[in-house]
């Protein structure tokens, strides 16, 4: 039986999110430096996914652009916001391109949110499909602005 208390802090982060204008651009120069090879999914290099869920409490609806590449067992995930308002844009407008998040993988992210938020943090966004993995993100910390995002497997 896991610990009720326990938090997906004790465990190894799974990805660094990095929010970019053009994730092509990003790819190619990240590329040449030696990272990747940066891969969506076995047939997509870069992929949009549609997202429904909330942004700050409310309904909302955006498209952003993903690719990852594996650096040992964590990986460096591009997000390049597409369509419609969410949060990698708010950070995009705000800080420029750069690092948006750690994230988590987490079987319990319903129970992480409820101790997280009992513990002060505040839900930035969500998104929770049915029949598909959600993910959660907490808005940014007060040293450093780095969001944290839980994600189901």
């Amino acid at each position: 039986m896991s610990d009720p208390q326990a938090s997906f802090r004790t465990t190894q982060p799974h990805h660094i999110g990095v929010v970019v204008r053009d994730i092509e651009k990003a790819i190619e120069y990240l590329e040449a430096l030696g990272f990747g090879p940066f891969r969506f999914d076995d047939e997509h290099k870069v992929f949009a996914i549609e997202f429904k869920g909330e942004l700050h409490g409310r309904p909302a609806e955006w498209t952003t652009k993903i690719s990852n590449a594996k650096m040992g067992p964590i990986e460096l995930e591009l997000l390049e916001p597409y369509a419609g308002e969410q949060a990698l844009k708010e950070t995009l407008d705000a800080q420029g391109e750069g690092l948006h998040h750690l994230g988590w993988l987490s079987s319990d992210i319903r129970g992480e949110i409820e101790r997280a938020t009992a513990k002060g943090a505040k839900v930035w966004t969500s998104s929770f499909p049915e029949g598909q993995p959600g993910f959660c993100y907490f808005e940014g910390t007060d040293v450093g602005n780095i969001a944290i995002e839980l994600r189901e497997p």
